[in-house]
């Protein structure tokens, strides 16, 4: 039996609709295969989809944390890149919210997503160096998990929500994990895996120069290629 569509979501969907609409009667609609995806693409910009859900939030600033939870949920099920990655607003302007949110269910909806647009767009700027270590023990052990998925995609996750925590905070414990994911994939081939750890050991490498050089010294010939030269320049200009 098909999910019914929760009532929020419906308002939500039928603003990225019009919206399209719009653009399709210019003739600006753009492709949508550099996102890595496969599914409908209304063609909005984040911006654009990042405005509707502000709106949206405006005028529900006193929804409960079940109806959220039940709003993320039906988005992560809706059939477009728009309404799948809609919950990233959600998560970061209700973070005593994103804080309830059991990591189980966090998994599931990361089972929803495809390519690295929608991967990235809830795990790369949305959950903090706080919320991880105030639960470290579940998320250690969460991070694990994903870097084990045979799911590519939540593979990827595994290295992306490392980004910001090792990029912002000097805590000892969130690079271990880091190098540990390292490890675990740096052998892979597929472009989602192998510029995320490029990235992911760039941002480290804010908080964690000279353990990232030593790292970088060390393993240079079993990481990706695009990761060493990556990160040497990172390193060596402080620019990508």
């Amino acid at each position: 039996m098909e999910k019914a569509m929760n009532p929020h979501h419906k308002t939500i969907l039928s603003k990225f609709q019009t919206l399209q609409r719009d653009r399709q009667t210019q003739g600006k609609r753009p492709e949508h295969t550099e996102l890595g995806i496969d599914r409908i693409w209304y063609g909005l910009r984040n911006a654009e989809r990042r405005e509707i859900m502000l709106a949206w939030i405006k005028d529900n600033k006193d929804i409960s944390y079940d109806d959220w939870l039940a709003l993320c949920d039906s988005l992560y099920h809706g059939e477009s890149y728009e309404e799948r990655c809609a919950p990233q607003t959600l998560l970061d302007k209700y973070p005593k919210f994103r804080q309830q949110l059991p990591l189980s269910q966090l998994d599931r909806w990361l089972e929803q997503l495809d390519g690295w647009a929608e991967v990235d767009t809830t795990c790369q700027s949305i959950f903090t160096h706080k919320d991880l270590l105030a639960g470290w023990s579940s998320w250690e052990k969460f991070l694990e998990s994903l870097s084990q998925d045979k799911n590519t995609n939540k593979r990827r996750a595994s290295l992306v929500l490392l980004v910001r925590p090792v990029s912002k905070s000097p805590d000892e414990r969130l690079l271990t994990q880091m190098f540990t994911t390292v490890e675990r994939l740096k052998s892979e081939k597929d472009k989602r895996i192998t510029k995320a750890i490029s990235w992911v050991l760039r941002e480290a490498s804010r908080q964690h120069h000279s353990d990232i050089t030593t790292y970088l010294n060390e393993n240079a010939q079993s990481l990706p290629a695009i990761a060493v030269r990556e990160t040497r320049k990172k390193l060596e200009t402080g620019k990508k």
